[in-house]
């Protein structure tokens, strides 16, 4: 009985050593959330710039959301409220499983996502545009 005992209080001591939750963890996540955030108001700012067009529509002519440039807008801001969805739904996948090789695919995925925004946006402000 006495070597039962000390089991149970080990693993118990153990239990209460490291939460369930750290307190990295409970960052990580609000950061996550926070970039899903980011990612879906980006996505809405974007598909709300449409400014509809009557018809008849014709390539390279006229266009449902304004000019050629107005519509790759709109389209790309409906891509990222996709995309927004997408991580927020990986994310809870992720959580379930858990998995150091699913926490890097969704750190990569999310950098991809990212990067040559942050590029093409650091270059303008380095240019002065």
């Amino acid at each position: 009985m006495a070597i039962t005992g000390d089991i149970a209080a080990q693993q118990d001591r153990s239990a209460r050593a490291h939460p369930p939750g750290t307190r990295r963890e409970k960052w990580a996540w609000r950061l996550y959330g926070a970039n899903v955030v980011v990612t879906a108001l980006v996505g809405l700012l974007f598909a709300q710039s449409m400014h509809p067009t009557s018809g008849p529509y014709t390539v390279g002519e006229r266009y449902p959301f304004g000019d050629a440039e107005r519509t790759y807008q709109v389209t790309v801001g409906f891509d990222w409220i996709a995309y927004a969805i997408l991580l927020a739904v990986a994310g809870v996948a992720v959580r379930r499983a858990g998995g150091r090789g699913l926490w890097a695919l969704l750190a990569g995925s999310v950098a991809l996502l990212w990067f040559p925004h942050v590029l093409i946006a650091a270059v303008m402000v380095l240019n002065g545009s």
